[in-house]
């Protein structure tokens, strides 16, 4: 099922299988994070509110790692993939290198794997240009940043405009704040 339901996805949508290393190269690529149905953006926030919000959130495909397992304990700490979801059991199948069938775990069992947080938060902090997330986008995406960016320096100083003095920094941080993220893009 989630062969069918990926198939035609994005590098970046495999968010679940990828590193962060290589997340942040394909989004600096160029990768478009709103591509897709579901998008990789989508993917991350589910991914990154599982826990708080939705325990039952995990989708086909999502790597998991087992916790608090009472009856077999010998399986806590380690990684699967979720390969159904049982409403009627409200139970995850849960495949795990080694057993010879997946597991039939409840939700609060399973948390997402660290390294696709990791990645799922990278996605999300990458979505909308701010000085934290500028290194995350492509280089024509960082040189227009830099090219507004100093359009705004000009502004704010230009002692013309504002009776000798310039406006300084209060103008260049609503620059940098309200202005760059709308420009910005990827």
């Amino acid at each position: 099922a989630w062969l069918v339901a990926s198939r035609g996805w994005t590098p970046l949508q495999h968010l679940e299988a990828l590193t962060v290393e290589r997340a942040r190269a394909l989004l600096r690529g160029g990768a478009d994070s709103s591509a897709g149905e579901p998008s990789a953006l989508e993917r991350a926030r589910v991914l990154c509110s599982w826990g708080e919000s939705d325990p039952t959130a995990a989708a086909a495909g999502s790597t998991v790692a087992i916790h608090s397992l009472v009856s077999r304990p010998s399986m806590n700490g380690k990684v699967g993939v979720v390969v159904s979801a049982n409403a009627s059991t409200a139970r995850f199948g849960v495949r795990v290198a080694g057993e010879a069938k997946a597991l039939a775990l409840r939700p609060a069992n399973l948390q997402p794997a660290a390294e696709a947080v990791e990645v799922g938060r990278l996605i999300l902090k990458a979505a909308e240009w701010s000085p934290q997330s500028h290194e995350l986008f492509p280089e024509p995406a960082r040189k227009w940043a830099v090219a507004v960016m100093r359009l705004g320096y000009l502004i704010a100083w230009d002692e013309e405009r504002f009776d000798g003095e310039g406006a300084a920094p209060g103008l260049v941080d609503l620059w940098r704040s309200f202005v760059l993220p709308r420009v910005v893009v990827r």
